[in-house]
């Protein structure tokens, strides 16, 4: 299960049943706390991000958005600032449920240079990207809701819970030390909820 799981209340609730850790090797993670003002939107705060963490050396940036088309925009935005002199050769995948598999498995095959794949929570805990040296996190992320009053299933986007935050982060410290930064305050990190409210 989760490394952000919280393993004591689910054993209480099950009168007291064992619980068996397996601690993988990790490294440590610097995070970087980057609020954006007023002045800037999300995708040039990741730009400005990306730029900040191509100073830190080599390795692959895993972004997390909340959607496909938030993806998609950043992707194109990404690309034209890479093609107008933004540094080396460079590539950008999407990562999101819906992307045929082909698409998908693009992000485990050997590249040269930089690569930067823009992720939904698929990639926070569903599947780990190999080769990730940093992250950049937007602190959102789509939600299944269920409106009582509506009768229907939504997916509203929300900020991600401190576990979540925390689970994004550690994406970053698998094959060496990372380096993390949140397009958010550590105020607001501090506020958030320590688990994202069950379905």
């Amino acid at each position: 299960t989760s490394a952000t799981f919280d393993t004591t209340r689910f054993s209480e609730h099950f009168s007291g049943a064992p619980i068996i850790e397996v601690s993988g090797r990790t490294y440590p993670v610097e995070l970087r706390y980057r609020e954006l003002d007023e002045d800037t939107d999300q995708v040039q705060g990741i730009i400005a991000a990306v730029d900040e963490l191509a100073l830190e050396g080599n390795g692959d940036v895993l972004v997390f958005l909340s959607g496909e088309r938030e993806i998609h925009d950043t992707a194109d935005a990404l690309r034209r600032h890479f093609a107008d002199g933004g540094g080396p050769h460079t590539e950008v995948l999407p990562l999101y449920a819906r992307l045929s598999a082909v698409e998908q498995h693009r992000i485990f095959q050997s590249h040269r240079g930089r690569r930067i794949v823009l992720a939904t929570n698929v990639a926070e805990t569903s599947l780990t990207v190999p080769g990730v040296r940093y992250v950049v996190d937007t602190g959102s992320a789509r939600i299944s809701r269920y409106s009582h009053r509506l009768k229907v299933q939504r997916l509203p986007i929300e900020p991600v819970s401190q576990a979540s935050a925390s689970q994004r982060a550690g994406r970053c410290g698998r094959v060496a030390p990372g380096v993390c930064i949140r397009l958010y305050s550590e105020e607001d990190f501090a506020a958030r909820p320590e688990y994202t409210e069950p379905e």
